[in-house]
């Protein structure tokens, strides 16, 4: 679709306070759970017209949305939940519990990318706004990852769609949130969002909100003229150049690093090798050179330290040592050609196969520049994400450099870590630290929790199942019409955005 006035719903007051947010790149697909982009910013622009059961506050706790309430049972096997009774959809339909369980049994049949109802077991509408939700086993992060992420969607509009991701009509863009898409056009790169009426969490700040494409540099202008009023991707080397301007800035790490994946079943099945390129890449380099700044080397512990399981001296440091390096490589049965100085296994040269996209294209030269000097050699190939997406380890490569781990609650990182989809590590080696991760998912014990979680962070930092690179620094700029903000843990289920459908409210 190249074209979409999307005018379903009861209409949006008329046009008056607007506010306009640039992005570099606005290829985020339609404001539906189905239609949505693969990628955070995608969710962001569901999140507008979608509300979940669970929000949240200022300061990111889980707060009331369309669940007023709801309550664990003592042994964690179930949740109650009270809907706020104010709530309606777009075109003024009655939101019910009825709603509600629909939405869990279509995406259980229709799984949404950002998730996972497997522990799920039913779900009982008890009243119009009373329900319980059963659960397979107690799950300390289901309200932070499944309540809080999962857009309700209403039953009579999606009862009998078999194919929701070609289900293009407007009315599949009728939802509960504070805004509609109004009208979205993806030659320009724009959508526009009107304001909802009598919207049950408030009153939103804005009548509307346009989204456009324009680069860092061309928006700076725009807003220096009244145009543009956030810049949602503003680049490190831009940052003066913005305050110059009177620009506000925000800054926040992303928690989700550059990481280097391995192939696990093949040149780096042993930990030594692993450990080895952990001791000879300099990753406080990597940051200086290849994001001037615009990054800190990660925790190697898997969680970085805007997370609140984050524990400080859990994770082992791997600090920048070649010596160290190199002994690892030589218990793990390589060897240095002593006239090439280049790693040999059995006689040969070794030759490292690195793929990445060109979003991590220059943190991989200057690693490549690093490991050439320790005497290793490495191709890369730089590829779209799509294409990434489909690349097998072992046949493909022996490394991937690509973003990826857990902001928010910890409750999915057994996924993440020993899971098989393209952006999950894959590994295979220790029951202990699987262990580790899938106990803490089940504790109800925030104590104890944390227990696990510090002893999961060090144990992952030696086995190394992904080295953790570099936390890359997100920032936003923008006018004094504008307030926003990143959470600390991210967006619902941990996406580092600052332009989320809370600083468009009133609260």
């Amino acid at each position: 679709m190249l074209f979409c006035r999307c005018a379903a719903g009861r209409g949006a007051p008329p046009a008056g306070k607007r506010l306009v947010i640039s992005s570099s790149d606005t290829d985020w697909g339609l404001a539906t759970p189905y239609l949505q982009g693969r990628g955070g910013m995608g969710y962001m622009l569901t999140h507008f017209v979608f509300d979940n059961l669970v929000g949240q506050d200022r300061n990111g706790a889980l707060a009331p949305e369309l669940a007023r309430s709801w309550q664990r049972s003592a042994d964690g096997f179930h949740i109650d939940i009270t809907l706020d009774p104010g709530a309606r959809w777009h075109d003024g339909t009655d939101l019910t519990s009825a709603d509600v369980a629909f939405t869990f049994d279509y995406m259980a049949r229709h799984p949404h990318p950002f998730v996972s109802l497997a522990n799920v077991e039913a779900v009982h509408p008890l009243t119009d706004a009373k329900l319980r939700i059963d659960l397979h086993e107690p799950d300390a992060g289901f309200v932070a990852s499944v309540l809080a992420a999962i857009p309700i969607l209403p039953r009579h509009i999606y009862a009998g769609q078999d194919t929701p991701r070609r289900f293009t009509d407007p009315t599949a863009m009728i939802g509960s949130g504070p805004y509609r898409l109004a009208d979205y056009d993806r030659a320009k790169g724009r959508y526009l969002f009107a304001a909802t009426e009598a919207y049950y969490r408030g009153r939103q700040k804005y009548d509307e909100v346009m989204i456009a494409r324009l680069t860092p540099e061309a928006a700076i202008e725009a807003a220096a003229k009244g145009q543009v009023d956030v810049i949602a991707d503003l680049p490190n080397r831009l940052v003066d150049q913005a305050k110059t301007r009177a620009l506000g800035v925000e800054t926040s790490a992303s928690g989700h690093p550059v990481k280097l994946r391995f192939d696990h079943s093949g040149l780096f099945a042993p930990v030594q090798r692993r450990q080895a390129l952990a001791f000879a890449i300099d990753r406080d380099a990597l940051a200086r050179i290849a994001y001037r700044g615009g990054a800190t080397a990660a925790s190697l512990g898997y969680l970085q330290d805007n997370s609140r399981w984050y524990v400080s001296g859990a994770a082992l440091e791997y600090a920048h040592n070649t010596d160290k390096a190199a002994a690892l490589l030589l218990r793990s049965g390589w060897s240095r050609n002593p006239q090439s100085n280049l790693w040999e296994a059995s006689g040969t040269p070794v030759t490292l196969r690195l793929v990445t996209s060109t979003r991590e294209a220059a943190v991989a030269q200057v690693m490549k520049d690093q490991l050439a000097a320790f005497g290793l050699d490495v191709t890369i190939r730089v590829l779209e994400r799509s294409a990434l997406r489909k690349m097998k380890p072992g046949k493909d490569y022996d490394l991937i450099l690509a973003g990826g781990s857990t902001l928010g609650d910890p409750v999915t990182i057994a996924q993440r870590v020993f899971g098989s989809r393209w952006n999950n590590e894959g590994y295979t080696g220790d029951g202990q630290l699987r262990a580790l991760a899938e106990a803490q998912a089940r504790s109800l014990d925030a104590e104890h929790r944390a227990t696990l979680l510090a002893e999961f962070q060090h144990r992952y930092s030696k086995e190394l199942p992904a080295i953790m690179l570099l936390n890359v620094t997100r920032t936003v700029a923008h006018t004094p019409k504008a307030a926003p903000w990143f959470f600390d843990e991210g967006l619902t289920i941990g996406i580092p955005v600052a332009t989320h459908k809370y600083m468009l409210l009133d609260q």
